[in-house]
């Protein structure tokens, strides 16, 4: 009955966002195609909160797309992105009065960001946490179902450059990494996760084969660790997953383009945007209410590491290939280029 949920409401937001985009396509306004768009990131004055997704993914995807360049004022711009992890809404300054004005909603959590109603000429909403999830992580119901003809759209974290190893075919020595953190709520499913991968280990004999826990210090104020890097590098297998009650999360990402095998739980967003991964063609997902399937599939993998190696090059290849900081601004583009309204 949920995968039959889960089908007939993804069915509906196809079927939607289908009419959106053929509503538009022969609407345009002006002719966008053959400019290269001025883009503003908009300084809601909340940083550092939300640094990576404002100094790193939007810089780099609108710096590195063929179509778009970054200008210092709103003012030169002919798009704003309001890049918001909504830290502290009260706080956040919205470009209420600017044209052409993008809503980037990277916030957990399933409703839909407490300001844009103060936009006067908002031309697009992308929100990540697009999905409501139970307590298993089980995927309920689209947030915004019924709000998608205003112009709200699914929305995924990418690769970034800095995440991308540069020697995917050296000898890994780590069998089966995760390096998931367990305390508090939000973690709860991903610590029953970590549970079960470490039951595995011990019962395959595998712990000095493998490693569970943090590895260096995951992320600094600007880039990101090495030794953390290194240690996704140098695995065959890395068990993810996400927070038990919203999708999305950067170590999916870091995972992929490690090149090692990549487990995952069930998700709905990949499978609304461009390019869906492919079930044992990219990544492996797990379903988090099933141990014993699981097992199987850690056990099938760990036995057949030449198929492993393939699927975990399949999936950075893939990645490369459709998932980076500037196929993000592809997405926005495609989605919202007709409402842009050029001097």
């Amino acid at each position: 009955n949920e995968q039959k949920k889960f089908r007939d409401e993804m069915s509906v937001l196809e079927e939607k966002i289908d009419g959106i985009l053929a509503s538009r396509s022969g609407t345009k306004e002006q002719d966008t195609n053959n400019r290269v768009l001025k883009v503003h990131i908009w300084d809601d004055t909340t940083l550092p909160m939300g640094y990576r997704e404002k100094k790193l993914y939007s810089v780099e995807g609108f710096s590195t797309h063929p179509r778009t360049t970054l200008v210092d004022s709103a003012e030169d711009a002919d798009l704003i992105a309001w890049v918001s992890v909504r830290g502290n809404t009260e706080k956040e300054i919205p470009p209420t009065n600017y044209s052409n004005v993008v809503l980037l909603d990277y916030a957990d959590g399933c409703n839909v960001h407490q300001k844009r109603g103060e936009l006067k000429h908002m031309i697009g909403y992308f929100k990540r946490s697009f999905v409501l999830r139970d307590k298993d992580s089980v995927y309920v119901r689209n947030c915004t179902l019924e709000e998608v003809t205003g112009g709200i759209f699914p929305f995924s974290y990418s690769g970034l450059e800095a995440l991308v190893n540069k020697d995917i075919h050296k000898e890994r020595n780590t069998l089966i990494t995760s390096v998931l953190r367990t305390e508090g709520t939000h973690n709860k499913v991903r610590s029953r996760v970590v549970d079960w991968t470490k039951s595995f280990i011990e019962q395959h004999g595998l712990k000095n084969k493998s490693s569970l826990g943090d590895v260096g210090s995951g992320y600094s104020a600007s880039g990101f660790d090495h030794t953390y890097l290194s240690h996704l590098a140098d695995s065959k297998i890395i068990v993810t997953c996400n927070p038990w009650n919203w999708e999305g999360d950067f170590r999916l990402w870091e995972a992929l383009l490690s090149g090692a095998l990549v487990m995952v739980d069930k998700m709905a967003i990949p499978h609304w945007m461009p390019h869906p991964f492919v079930h044992k063609k990219h990544l492996i997902f797990y379903d988090t209410t099933n141990q014993s399937e699981f097992n199987s599939l850690l056990e099938y993998y760990i036995e057949h590491e030449d198929e492993a190696r393939r699927i975990g090059e399949a999936g950075y290849n893939f990645v490369l290939d459709h998932h980076m900081s500037k196929d993000r601004v592809s997405y926005i583009l495609d989605n919202i280029e007709s409402r842009i309204v050029l001097d």
